[in-house]
């Protein structure tokens, strides 16, 4: 198991944006250039960023598209001033091993995982230096063999309506 295999190793925050469209028929994804498969756009957490703020950041960097948070808090915890404020919840949370890379030693991210909506409507920019590609899918292609990681073919299986 992972999280018996990392201890101890050096770990990073990302955040990653599953963005759908309006009717959530189609899902947001970019062919990263390093990895060379289909992803949800994403990447690390700055030191002066929220990590709710920093899939937006991704998104915005990454695809030119606007997004905003889908879901409401599972538990509202009823505070909203100036000394403890309540963050929009990922959806999930993944930790994954980032082999040795000229870049960096092993480590792993901590990947908060946010469910974002965006406008399908609107004209698609990649950031060209780590995006190749960014493109809208359906379910169907997502789960058609499609190069993409089994936790993204889990999300369209779970939250893409066929079309």
């Amino acid at each position: 198991m992972l999280t018996e295999y990392a201890a101890g190793m050096k770990k990073q925050f990302t955040a990653t944006g599953y963005v759908v469209n309006e009717d959530r028929t189609r899902m947001l994804m970019i062919f990263h250039r390093g990895l060379q498969r289909w992803l949800p756009p994403g990447g690390h957490v700055d030191p002066d960023e929220f990590p709710n703020d920093t899939v937006l950041r991704e998104v915005k960097e990454e695809t030119g598209l606007t997004a905003h948070h889908a879901g409401e808090h599972l538990l509202d915890l009823g505070v909203n001033d100036t000394t403890e404020t309540q963050l929009p919840t990922p959806f999930a949370m993944a930790a994954q091993l980032i082999p040795e890379s000229h870049k960096d030693v092993e480590h792993i991210h901590m990947d908060l995982m946010y469910f974002l909506v965006a406008d399908e409507g609107t004209s698609l920019t990649v950031l060209e230096t780590e995006v190749d590609d960014a493109r809208w899918f359906s379910q169907a292609e997502v789960l058609d063999g499609l190069l993409t990681p089994d936790s993204v073919r889990s999300f369209a299986q779970a939250h893409l309506k066929e079309v």
